[in-house]
């Protein structure tokens, strides 16, 4: 059976962004599973731990409704080296639990420390994140994303950044790439453009 998953911050034990964690949830519980009860937004945590600090709540469900809630302490990667790579048939348009079409992504470049994946020319995802790149008055994230993050969404309904289409070519001219997901906000993970290398690897 298919299984899906939502990453969740809980900054100082307050769940963040809960509204469009439940939208995405329903979304793809209704495209899998028509039939299927929506579940409320208080339904979605339980017991969350009254502590300071980030932690990540992992939300995993089916279409038997939720089938796991874990929480844990969550410190943001240490990324400094970024490499583009090409594929022009990866789908990861549900957050499912079985990424193995991401970490494949991530595996073609063992000496970086993350990747940028291009699919038919366009700029998409890391294998962790959603992206936004400054181009010196603007936050511009790709509108081509492997995965429509919440945080991408919150930020997007903020008016902090804008959908555009961005190439592979496009990339060279902005200042700056930040990685954006559930759990690191704008300015959480930002990286000088010289920090890609934009020769691709393909499959």
């Amino acid at each position: 059976m298919c299984q899906f998953v939502e990453t969740i911050r809980i900054k100082d034990g307050v769940a963040m962004n809960t509204r469009y964690h439940i939208e995405r949830l329903n979304k793809t519980r209704n495209h899998f599973w028509p039939s299927s009860k929506p579940i409320s937004e208080s339904e979605l945590l339980t017991d969350i731990p009254q502590v300071m600090g980030l932690q990540k709540a992992r939300v995993v469900y089916d279409a038997s409704g939720i089938t796991l809630r874990e929480y844990h302490a969550y410190t943001i990667r240490d990324v400094k080296s970024i490499c583009v790579v090409e594929d022009n048939r990866i789908d990861y348009t549900w957050k499912s639990t079985d990424r193995k079409v991401l970490t494949a992504q991530r595996d073609k470049a063992p000496k970086y420390d993350e990747v940028i994946i291009i699919k038919n020319g366009k700029v998409t995802d890391t294998s962790y994140t959603n992206l936004c790149f400054y181009d010196g008055h603007r936050w511009l994230t790709p509108d081509t994303p492997l995965l429509k993050g919440t945080m991408r969404q919150h930020l997007l309904d903020e008016g902090k950044i804008i959908a555009s289409p961005i190439t592979k070519k496009d990339i060279a001219s902005f200042e700056k790439v930040a990685l954006i997901n559930a759990m690191m906000d704008l300015g959480d993970l930002i990286l000088p453009i010289s920090s890609i290398d934009f020769t691709p690897l393909r499959i």
